[in-house]
């Protein structure tokens, strides 16, 4: 007997993936109209509000000021700003759409340290929003943190994405600039004052006349506009039924450039889900300046209709290649320190990976048994089609300095073999460039070699090999991994009943493994949205800092 709440669930799983064979869906609009009312500036004059923010600016420097009067300042001088960077915006979009590309902020002048600052604003952004205009509608919470300065968005389509310096060597629909705008005043009354945009994920104060000033940040809304441009939540339903249709975003990304001095987290997502599935996890643990600091989030975003065995190629391979690029020497430690996150079958793409005889997964298949040794690593199998089984079974495990489970099926999800699930994978339509590669490595199986190419593919699907007597699970049962440090988040949707407890879908039996650390978390199958994850994957990533030698002050 299905519980009611799983059998909800698999009612509106149902009727949303038949949906989305119809549907591409719609988003809300990207960003907030740049429209600006011409009678609040006739009210507020530019130049009064430049005033404002003048008198502000050099009464924060004063020494011996009040804590009072130092807030009353720095809210009088952000409220000023955030005025004029409206107006400018509002600017900035007529003169554009009237074909004037070359428009300059009147009376400013545009300062940022890394590059020249007009390419930084005409060749790079396509927008620069405030954070205070966009509202968060997928997020959980709004978290914006108080201090000096103007959080704003800056908005980089995907043809820009290639002059950001560290560039990421991904592939993307574009990406988005956490900054943190200030207008700097000279002392000299004939000086124009300088705008810097300030990257708020590299720094959190800014030092005026030698006393360090907390500079104001609002991580949440970078946060959102990220997730509605790159479109990957509309896309996770595609995703399953229709995979080709994300080879455009498939693979690795992050939200920001490429930081060597951060430690890399590696998020995967599930099934049926994408990458945006980790927008409230991330959202919270941005707000902590130690995790800021020290760990950089990337994601990898993936077809989840492909068997998991086969993606798992996928991301071993996106892994390296982002390291060769990033790191082509190899001698940065803080890679060999990453931090692997896996949701759900994102997790048994992780699992797998860290496996360090992943041949051993077709151990009981007698056709293969001469086959079962690491000198394949490194030499061609002498099979026909011997390509295939080395991409996805003879490889090097993915090295990491911590590896974290989320909900997780290791033993598989009993919701595979449901015939309501069973029914709807007959929908799921793989890339034609797999179906070839899925049935060579079935073939090569001898006892699916009698199938015909539509029965076998359809068993190939990501959820036939999520179920618990399908190959792939029983396969990686008993596997070796990577003695690292390993810790598990496990939902409990019940009451608080472990062992036998569940979060829905994967039961805790599933989901537990007999090395590294657990936390059980009252939370559904998505335990990545919970406040009490975020909570305790923080204290893991600290803990792991410890480890790592590094500060946490």
């Amino acid at each position: 007997m299905i519980k009611f709440s799983l059998l909800k669930r698999l009612c509106l799983f149902a009727g949303v993936s038949l949906s989305a064979v119809f549907l591409d869906g719609c988003s809300a609009p990207l960003v907030p109209s740049p429209y600006v009312s011409e009678r609040l500036r006739e009210r507020e004059p530019d130049a009064e509000l430049m005033a404002q923010m003048r008198s502000s600016w050099f009464a924060l420097q004063k020494p011996g000021i009040s804590s009072e009067e130092y807030s009353r300042h720095v809210s009088g001088y952000n409220r000023a700003l955030l005025l004029m960077m409206r107006r400018y915006r509002a600017d900035m979009h007529r003169a554009f759409r009237e074909g004037n590309h070359n428009y300059e902020i009147p009376g400013i002048d545009l300062h940022d340290v890394r590059r020249d600052a007009h390419l930084l604003l005409r060749d790079i952004f396509e927008d620069m929003v405030p954070a205070a205009d966009i509202r968060t509608h997928s997020l959980s919470e709004h978290f914006m943190i108080p201090g000096l300065g103007l959080p704003m968005v800056g908005i980089i389509p995907a043809e820009n994405v290639d002059k950001i310096e560290g560039k990421n060597p991904i592939r993307t629909r574009g990406t988005v600039a956490n900054i943190t705008a200030v207008l700097e005043f000279s002392p000299s009354p004939a000086s124009r004052p300088k705008l810097r945009l300030i990257n708020r994920n590299a720094t959190d104060y800014i030092t005026l006349q030698g006393r360090r000033h907390s500079l104001a940040g609002d991580f949440s809304a970078a946060i959102e506009i990220y997730w509605n441009l790159t479109r990957v939540k509309e896309d996770r339903m595609l995703g399953m039924l229709r995979p080709q249709e994300l080879r455009d975003v498939s693979g690795l990304s992050c939200m920001e450039e490429y930081d060597p001095n951060k430690i890399p987290v590696i998020l995967t997502h599930g099934l049926l889900s994408s990458a945006g599935t980790f927008d409230n996890l991330v959202n919270r643990l941005m707000c902590d300046p130690v995790i800021r600091r020290n760990y950089q989030f990337w994601y990898f975003n993936y077809a989840t209709g492909v068997t998991w065995t086969l993606t798992a190629a996928q991301y071993r391979e996106s892994l390296a290649e982002v390291r060769r690029r990033l790191d082509p020497h190899g001698r940065n430690k803080n890679w060999d320190n990453m931090v692997l996150v896996g949701h759900s079958m994102g997790g048994l793409i992780t699992h797998y990976s860290q496996c360090t005889e992943p041949w051993l997964m077709l151990r009981d298949r007698p056709r293969l048994g001469e086959y079962m040794d690491a000198r394949y690593v490194n030499e061609p199998l002498p099979i026909d089609r011997g390509d295939y089984f080395r991409r996805a079974f003879y490889f090097r495990p993915v090295k990491a300095g911590m590896v974290v489970y989320m909900a997780t099926p290791h033993r598989g999800a009993p919701l595979a073999r449901y015939r309501i699930v069973t029914a709807l994978m007959k929908l799921v339509r793989l890339p034609q460039n797999l179906i070839e590669e899925v049935i060579n490595i079935a073939t090569l199986q001898q006892d699916t070699v009698l199938l015909n190419p539509a029965l076998l593919t359809e068993a190939f699907t990501s959820v036939n090999q999520l179920a618990p007597d399908s190959y792939s699970i029983k396969g990686l049962h008993g596997l070796e991994v990577l003695r690292v440090p390993t810790h598990s988040i496990i939902g409990d949707e019940g009451d608080g009943d472990t062992p036998n407890s569940s979060d829905g879908v994967v039961p805790y039996w599933s989901s537990h493994i007999p090395w590294g650390t657990e936390t059980i978390v009252p939370s559904s199958h998505s335990v990545q949205d919970v406040s009490e994850t975020a909570s305790d994957f923080a204290r893991v990533l600290v803990e792991h800092l410890r480890r790592c030698g590094r500060s946490i002050d």
